[in-house]
């Protein structure tokens, strides 16, 4: 009876259906890597070929303390020569759908007292190279100690804050160079690696390019003829009042729209000593 007892046992738990595994804790899912999308990001961005030329139309629109500030918001056109940001520019009529009045030179750049731009600037500027070693003189020889290679991005460090409608969200505290190193909030689309949206800190100047205090950039990136573009920037300031008495809150945005790819433009564009003999050609859109 014995014996039989125990064959129908092994009978019986071999024609059982197995336990299903016990799923994984959420905890335990891992998450995806920061600083390898970080880096995905960034070359996706660099892999674009920028146009040598870019024309487009800046809005700007101010206000201090929640109150419209005119005399600082307008429209202009702004023909620009990406290897170098030289830029002219005229004042945009909408109901006429012209650039009319004088010429006018500017270098759009972050970070300076000029409007942010243009809308091909680069968010992830690179190091400048390093400082060559001095080189042995005479019999003296350098004996190779070890060699060390990082695949991680050394000028942040990047946190994984979750995904944000297909987006991942990096959080971002830079580890040397803070002006150039300038990202505190990247989205990045989780498909493509393209950037979709980014918080930068910029710096709002007052007065005699000289005074400034912290800004901080709301930047929206659309993509134009396949290269992402700035689309649109939303600027706040807090002054404090030792500094000035207009306000204490300043809010600046920026839309940048009618973008066009240009092949060429004349070079007497982006040199200012001869605006006057050319301002006769000057009927640009």
């Amino acid at each position: 009876m014995r014996a039989f007892a125990v064959v129908l046992c092994a009978a019986l738990l071999l024609g059982a259906e197995p336990e299903p595994a016990p799923s994984p804790s959420p905890s335990a899912t891992p998450k995806p890597n920061p600083y390898a999308i970080l880096a995905k990001a960034r070359d996706v961005f660099h892999a674009h070929v920028r146009p040598p030329y870019v024309v487009y139309t800046l809005e700007r629109r101010e206000w201090i303390d929640d109150f419209p500030d005119v005399n600082n918001s307008y429209t202009w056109r702004i023909w620009c020569r990406t290897r170098d940001d030289a830029a002219m520019w005229r004042i945009f009529y909408r109901r006429r759908d012209r650039a009319l009045a004088g010429l006018h030179f500017i270098q759009p750049a972050f970070n300076e007292a000029v409007d942010p731009g243009p809308p091909t600037g680069d968010i992830f500027p690179l190091a400048p190279p390093p400082t060559p070693a001095p080189q042995p003189t005479g019999t003296e020889r350098l004996r190779t100690i070890a060699v060390v290679a990082s695949s991680a991005d050394l000028d942040y460090r990047a946190t994984f804050a979750g995904i944000d409608r297909g987006a991942y969200d990096l959080k971002l505290e830079p580890l040397r160079d803070r002006d150039r190193n300038r990202l505190r909030e990247l989205w990045v689309d989780a498909e493509t690696f393209e950037v979709r949206r980014t918080i930068a800190v910029d710096r709002l100047f007052l007065s005699n390019d000289r005074v400034f205090v912290p800004d901080r950039l709301d930047i929206e990136f659309a993509m134009h003829d396949a290269v992402p573009v700035l689309h649109k920037i939303r600027a706040v300031s807090q002054i404090p009042p030792s500094i000035t008495r207009l306000g204490q809150r300043e809010e600046s945005q920026y839309f940048y729209d009618d973008v066009v790819f240009a092949t060429s433009l004349p070079d007497w564009y982006f040199d200012p000593k001869t605006y006057r003999q050319h301002f006769n050609e000057s009927a640009l859109r």
